[in-house]
């Protein structure tokens, strides 16, 4: 199966670790889907979840990632 778009960053997060991050869009089981993906010095991590799940993780993440918002 082809992939659809790839997007792609690299930043140093506040512990000043290099991070490698990447969402591509994959189909998952036959339904429109998208695979995370995050690299650190340490370790790495890849999840697959369906495009909604990832609508509902990006709305959450605007909430407690809203500008001017202080961090616990």
């Amino acid at each position: 199966m082809a992939l659809g778009k790839v997007v792609t960053n690299r930043f140093r997060n506040e512990k000043g670790n290099d991070i490698y991050i990447r969402a591509s869009e994959e189909p998952i089981g036959g339904v429109p889907g998208i695979v995370l993906y995050i690299a650190g010095p340490d370790s790495d991590t890849e999840m697959h979840v369906t495009r909604q799940e990832g609508l509902e993780l990006l709305t959450l993440l605007s909430k407690l990632l809203k500008p001017g918002r202080r961090s616990s």
